[in-house]
């Protein structure tokens, strides 16, 4: 037990595995990860300390000026979410098209709503980085629930970002231990800490992915029908009814169960690759695409013609079946052959085809995958070595 201290005492609070007493003050508190036993506690510092600390932060880390990297993450992913969903893709929503079961504003509220999410991760990296707590006390499984609790909020019932959700929160708590090690945007050492916290990952990370897929409810059954479907897909499936109980008895961790998934899940696979397919080529593209902030709009709609150009959409696959999402690859890659000048005609006949059945064409993981790459570009462009 620790010793109670008096209100007046000025604390910043970060999290390592010291005690709490039940009746001591919450006031003040940063509380990360309150969910779990095995991560709800905390290290006090005075604020005298917090503000050295801030300061050397500022110096070294920011070229904004900003001094707290949980802070600053929170605020670029949402920033990517909005620059993402804004941007005119084909067969997306945008601030121009809509389906019949969402538009604009559910994926406004949504990118407003996991920022809180978003600073938690941050804030367990930073931890992570400076030893505070070990790899599996991340406890990714349950900032993922925590974000997509969050996003379907009352104002909000529509699983909007569950994708983009299961790719920020990985990269979030990376980015946050790579910028406290180092200061500086870079994929090497983002990969490297992409790779200590998903292969440190826990049973429990994994029952608490399913909670928040059983919140989001995501859709699409086509897959089961292709032949990379297997036995132990069905037994993971999320529709098992038993998939909890499987889980327990298998001992699976999340590092094992995406590992398991990734030849059915694109976005299993950028876990089980450590976000490879985003880093080394879709990020590279839209650097190319785009210099600066003013024209990554325009980067982010050739990126995503693009990127849906060279694969077949997971999520096609999974709502509208294997043929379908080749076909649609293969509007994309002649759109990006002829892609030059005025290309408003390309993608407005683009868009036609895939919004000709409702939100069934809806390429949503090429969305998501690039909605990643530009949370990484504007990392980049905040915390890079120019």
């Amino acid at each position: 037990m620790t010793t109670k201290k008096p209100l007046a005492t000025k604390y910043a609070m970060i999290e390592t595995k010291i005690p709490i007493c039940e009746n001591e003050t919450l006031a003040g508190r940063l509380m990360i990860p309150s969910l779990l036993p095995r991560a709800s506690a905390f290290l006090r510092f005075p604020l005298h300390q917090q503000q050295e600390t801030n300061s050397l932060s500022m110096k070294r880390l920011s070229p904004l000026g900003m001094s707290e990297i949980p802070w600053n993450l929170m605020s670029i992913g949402q920033t990517a979410m909005l620059i993402e969903v804004s941007a005119p893709k084909p067969g997306n929503v945008s601030r121009a098209a809509e389906f019949s079961d969402m538009d604009y504003r559910n994926f406004l509220v949504s990118a407003s709503f996991i920022g809180r999410a978003l600073h938690d991760a941050a804030v367990r990296g930073v931890a992570l980085a400076q030893e505070k707590i070990v790899a599996a006390d991340v406890a990714l499984g349950n900032l993922i629930q925590e974000a997509t609790r969050n996003t379907l909020s009352g104002l909000n019932r529509r699983n909007t970002v569950l994708g983009t959700i299961l790719m920020y929160i990985p990269l979030t708590v990376a980015m946050g231990a790579m910028l406290e090690e180092t200061g500086v945007f870079t994929t090497e050492t983002l990969k490297r800490w992409l790779d200590v916290i998903i292969s440190q990952t826990t049973v429990e990370d994994t029952v608490d992915l399913y909670r928040a897929f059983d919140m989001a409810n995501p859709g699409g059954s086509m897959i089961r029908e292709q032949s990379v479907w297997k036995e132990v897909h069905d037994r993971f499936d999320i529709d098992n009814p038993n998939v909890i109980q499987n889980v327990l008895e298998d001992r699976l961790t999340l590092h094992e169960l995406f590992e398991i998934s990734r030849t059915v899940d694109e976005i299993s696979d950028q876990w089980a690759s450590r976000f490879t397919g985003v880093l080394d080529e879709v990020l590279p593209h839209l650097r190319d695409s785009s210099s600066r902030l003013e024209d990554l709009e325009e980067g982010v709609v050739e990126t995503f013609v693009w990127l849906l150009a060279k694969r077949p959409d997971g999520l096609i696959v999974k709502k509208a079946g294997a043929a379908e999402a080749e076909r649609v690859r293969d509007l994309a890659e002649k759109a990006v052959r002829h892609w030059k000048g005025d290309t408003s005609n390309l993608l407005a006949d683009l868009d036609s085809v895939l919004r000709s059945d409702g939100n069934t064409l809806n390429p949503g993981t090429t969305a998501d995958l690039v909605s990643t790459a530009v949370f990484c570009r504007l990392v980049e462009m905040s915390y890079g070595n120019t």
